[in-house]
């Protein structure tokens, strides 16, 4: 006599699920995962998928694996690493200048004693002793230009995180529709397979006198509304 398990393999194998599966698991990075290559190994040889049947093969399912930094959040690091760089660079450059100054400064001050000039104004105006790069104007003016490059900088890193963002809750809430679709088909395919226990056996028997409930309502239904036609017609 046939055990269950030789029937199983006596079966064809569903070749359309099977690749399926393996397309998907491909696609998630987890065709390695145990319980994808059990689950396809057993069917391809049909056997022990009445335990299978038994098991919750959505919650079994690899969960959705996100995916590695894409071009926009790469670009935005290194944005963002130039940004912070850039923000110690106003300081480094007022000191810089600070220092140019003050020893221009000196030096003014040596060969003119009796000048009556304060740091300030000569720093504005450098009276040939500073170069005007380094004049307090000049120096402010750069430093402005690279707090505006900063600010910009800044807008540019949160456009494109906020673009990463968006793109992964797609991909997310796509990816979990598909397992979730793939784990009802396998469901739904393994569930043809179960042992017939008396609770399957009761389940089964439930459905079917639900189903001849609903057919013999229509059947009412169907009968009461041709009454009414052969009424009509034999008037």
């Amino acid at each position: 006599m046939a055990t269950p398990k030789s029937r199983r393999k006596a079966e064809a194998p569903n070749l359309e699920l099977i690749d399926e599966i393996l397309n998907w698991a491909k696609t998630n990075g987890s065709s390695d995962d145990a319980v994808v290559t059990e689950l396809v190994s057993d069917l391809r040889e049909m056997t022990d998928l009445d335990a299978w049947a038994t098991l919750p093969t959505i919650e079994l399912l690899p969960s959705i694996n996100t995916p590695k930094a894409d071009s926009k959040i790469t670009l935005a690091n290194r944005i963002a690493i130039i940004r912070n760089i850039l923000v110690f660079v106003p300081v480094a450059l007022t000191w810089i200048a600070v220092s140019r100054a003050t020893e221009a400064f000196a030096q003014y001050t040596a060969a003119n004693p009796n000048a009556v000039v304060n740091f300030l104004e000569f720093w504005q105006n450098g009276y040939g002793f500073l170069d005007k790069d380094w004049t307090i104007g000049h120096v402010a003016f750069l430093d402005a230009a690279i707090i505006g490059v900063v600010i910009l900088l800044s807008l540019i890193v949160s456009f494109l995180e906020i673009q990463h963002k968006k793109m992964l809750s797609t991909f997310v809430a796509k990816s979990e529709n598909e397992r979730l679709a793939l784990g009802i088909k396998i469901h739904k395919y393994l569930h043809t397979k179960r042992v017939s226990t008396p609770e399957v056996v009761n389940a089964n028997v439930t459905n079917s006198t639900r189903n001849l409930l609903a057919t013999s309502k229509e059947l009412a239904k169907v009968s009461k509304d041709l009454a009414k036609d052969l009424k009509k017609f034999g008037r």
